[in-house]
């Protein structure tokens, strides 16, 4: 996980880097054709401390489930799980990388002209940092990398979006923990709006793409498993040889 995570958030960086147009106008077009509005989900958190901050707090543990799948379900006995959830993750990271070279896009919030004071409880944080790395990114200014200190900088689909449902199907698994494990998900599918400035079509593009990764994973872990099967009963046949005939 180490190794996907250090080259693959690298690979975003060279992906934003290509500078193919912009597609913020097409990805509002379809919020919009959809009835969603973002100033809505905007004002009803901004509204709600509580609530901004529950959010708040789920945005910024992407990283933390990350530790305790790969560590945690393999010494509670959840190894296959454990190993699709690594292959899950890999599609999903790959595939988000491929279309957001193909889709580039900034974020919502400058497109539709929103500035701090509209909504002032509301700090999108990881949306700003964005918006100094990307434009940097695309006309060459930025060109070294820091492994320490690399950033989300893809925006459609939302990978946010899809690390929350392979996070609760990984979790899945371990029963007691289902409730607060579909509480936490959730908050984190629900904040990525704001935390990331993602429009709403790239939170389902993600949720979609989630779900066909774990399909995959499943399929590629049954695949493996047949082929471990087969050579195991390959390995445990037995050649016997009639006994010898002897002529006295």
């Amino acid at each position: 996980m180490i190794v996907l995570l250090s080259t693959m958030i690298s690979l975003t960086y060279i992906a934003t880097s290509a500078n193919l147009p912009l597609a913020d106008t097409r990805l509002l077009a379809v919020d919009r054709a959809l009835g969603w509005d973002f100033r809505s989900y905007l004002s009803l958190i901004n509204d709600r401390p509580w609530l901004l901050s529950i959010l708040a707090l789920a945005y910024r543990a992407i990283g933390l489930p990350i530790l305790v799948i790969t560590f945690v379900l393999p010494l509670a006995g959840f190894y296959r799980r454990a190993g699709e959830f690594v292959t899950a993750f890999t599609i999903a990271m790959l595939v988000t990388t491929c279309v957001s070279t193909l889709l580039p896009a900034t974020g919502v919030y400058d497109t539709i002209g929103i500035l701090p004071s509209d909504f002032p409880n509301v700090v999108p944080q990881a949306y700003y940092d964005g918006m100094i790395k990307i434009p940097a990114l695309r006309d060459g200014s930025l060109r070294e990398l820091d492994l320490m200190h690399l950033d989300g900088v893809l925006t459609f689909p939302s990978f946010h979006a899809a690390a929350a449902v392979l996070y609760a199907w990984a979790f899945w698994v371990v029963r007691w923990f289902r409730p607060l494990n579909l509480l936490v998900n959730g908050a984190m599918i629900c904040a990525t709006p704001a935390g990331g400035g993602h429009y709403f079509i790239d939170v389902f593009a993600g949720i979609i793409l989630a779900v066909a990764s774990i399909c995959l994973a499943h399929r590629i872990s049954a695949l493996c498993e047949g082929s471990k099967t087969s050579s195991a009963r390959e390995g445990d046949t037995v050649s016997v040889q009639p006994d010898p005939v002897v002529s006295v």
